[in-house]
C-alpha cells in the first residue's frame, strides 16, 4: 500500500520550515502544511500547460516550483 503522507524539514531564508504534505489520489493535488501556519494550501501540477502551482489563501514559503520539486523527491515520483 502507498503511504500518501510525506513530512520533511527545508531550510527556507535561514529557518527551517516543516512541510505535512498528503497527496490526495483523486484529486492528484497535494494538501501542504507548513509549519506555523493555521491553514494548508494546494499543489497542483497543470498537465497541459506542464506547470505547478499553488491555491488556497495561506501563502507558501517558497515558490511552487521550488515545492513541486521537494514533493517529488518526498515521494520518489517525477513528473
Amino acid at each position: 500500500m502507498m503511504q500518501f503522507n510525506r513530512k520533511f524539514e527545508h531550510a527556507v531564508d535561514g529557518k527551517i520550515v516543516v512541510f505535512d504534505v498528503t497527496y490526495n489520489p483523486t484529486t492528484h493535488y497535494f494538501q501542504v502544511l507548513e509549519s506555523g501556519k493555521a491553514e494548508g494550501y494546494l499543489l497542483k501540477f497543470d498537465m497541459q500547460h506542464r506547470q505547478w502551482s499553488t491555491e488556497g489563501e495561506v501563502t507558501p514559503a517558497i515558490s511552487a516550483d521550488e515545492l513541486a520539486l521537494l514533493v517529488q523527491q518526498q515521494f520518489g515520483h517525477f513528473v
